[in-house]
């Protein structure tokens, strides 16, 4: 897989610039009315999972008549546009206290399940989706209404196995997309110790923090639209499914983009798979069983990626999605029709604690890494001084010695000698 076939900087489409308008919000007016989503950022270019998620979501309701915009995390604290018919939350630690009453709120938890059900206001949604059969029955336990299952999708539209009607060309050759946030990844000791025939191509956000090893090959991350094109030319993409989510088998983008790319996906979690009709999809726990996959036979890893393909495109696109949730969002905006006045006044009050909870969080982060950063150039500089003082010792060391030298040699009886004859024949010269 030559490295320049890969693309490594942020890649410029159509579909590109169609997700930037929609996350600028210049698709917020339908027809049926406003979806907004709170995620964690409206900027692509910080590759957040759950940003794209809501994008692609956000595309084909957009296709079913919906207005759509981003209500990311910068504007928590501000009250939500009364225009808006639905929110749709994507983040456990979003408080819906300034939601307004007549706003239909759906929680869709995607990941971190066990923190979502211990949240004293889930109850307060209208709808709740749950992205695996485990996790909704985790949910249902502190809830007195049904909770959905709704799993995460692929657009179909970026994510194809051909460019324009053109395959791309393919080789054996396994990547990994797994990015490195600062909390190590269970695949990375697996990474260490692995050994197929040629390395993973690791394309890593925060690669430089990543210790490297002989079964993998390290390169900076890639834009979520050039990811299509790294998927269309690979064989295999390594996927790793973090704890909290592989304990109710809520699965990743990762496993249903590769597919869709025609690439076979090995994962570290089974659990999910099965309800997805993904149950072939091969998963290892340790090197030697990833080393087993990655050998599959071309023909063999040809006909799994042809079935389980066939499945994503049928079962899991957003646009299969949309038409999933319609029945939902509809009953979550006519129950929230009834309601009149403001949210719970302790449920606002949250919300506004959180949020400022949130900012001296951040505050707290960014003067502690102040200080570090403060630490660190203290540091360099003491040891610049110590090198610079070494320096110094040493050349005085070395002209103390010299002028010891030059005073024994010219006291030394031989230079005494040597100077008077040196004397006589200047004295020669000069007759």
């Amino acid at each position: 897989m030559p490295q320049s076939s890969i693309p490594t900087s942020p890649a410029s489409s159509p579909l590109a610039d169609d997700y930037a308008a929609i996350a600028r919000g210049d698709h917020a007016v339908g027809a049926r009315g406003t979806i907004r989503f709170a995620v964690s950022t409206a900027d692509p270019a910080e590759g957040k999972g759950d940003l794209f998620v809501a994008l692609g979501l956000a595309r084909a309701l957009r296709a079913d008549g919906w207005g759509v915009a981003m209500w990311p995390i910068e504007r928590w604290a501000e009250d939500v546009p009364d225009d808006t018919t639905v929110l749709v939350n994507m983040i456990e630690s979003f408080v819906p206290g300034l939601v307004p009453a007549g706003t239909a709120t759906v929680a869709w938890v995607r990941n971190w399940t066990a923190q979502w059900a211990t949240l004293p206001w889930l109850g307060e949604y209208d709808a709740v989706w749950a992205s695996s059969s485990i996790a909704r029955d985790e949910l249902a336990r502190v809830l007195d209404r049904p909770v959905e299952v709704v799993p995460i999708g692929v657009d179909l539209d970026l994510f194809t196995t051909d460019v324009d009607g053109a395959p791309t060309p393919r080789s054996d050759r396994a990547v990994t997309t797994v990015n490195f946030w600062g909390a190590r990844r269970g695949v990375q000791d697996v990474l260490e110790q692995v050994a197929p025939a040629e390395p993973i191509v690791w394309f890593a956000a925060n690669v430089e923090h990543v210790q490297g090893s002989a079964g993998v090959e390290l390169r900076p991350a890639v834009s979520y639209f050039a990811l299509p094109e790294v998927y269309r030319s690979a064989g295999f993409v390594v996927d790793d499914v973090i704890a909290p989510a592989a304990e109710f088998g809520t699965l990743n983008s990762r496993l249903y983009e590769s597919l869709a790319c025609g690439a076979l996906p090995v994962t570290t979690c089974a659990l999910g798979l099965d309800e997805l009709g993904l149950a072939d999809v091969p998963v290892f726990d340790d090197a030697a069983s990833l080393e087993r996959a990655l050998a599959m036979p071309a023909a063999e890893r040809d006909a799994l990626v042809e079935r389980l393909h066939a499945v994503v495109v049928e079962r899991h696109s957003f646009a299969a999605r949309a038409a999933q949730v319609g029945p939902s969002l509809d009953a979550a905006v006519e129950r929230a029709s009834g309601r009149s006045g403001a949210r719970d006044p302790l449920l606002r009050w949250a919300a506004l604690h959180r949020e400022l909870l949130r900012e001296t969080e951040r505050e707290r982060d960014v003067h502690r890494s102040g200080v570090e950063d403060i630490n660190r150039r203290l540091i360099v500089s003491e040891e610049a001084v110590a090198v610079v003082d070494r320096s110094r010792r040493t050349a005085e060391a070395e002209r103390d010695a010299m002028a010891r030298r030059y005073d024994a040699l010219t006291h030394s009886a031989e230079f005494r000698v040597l100077d008077r004859l040196g004397g006589v024949a200047r004295a020669l010269r000069k007759r």
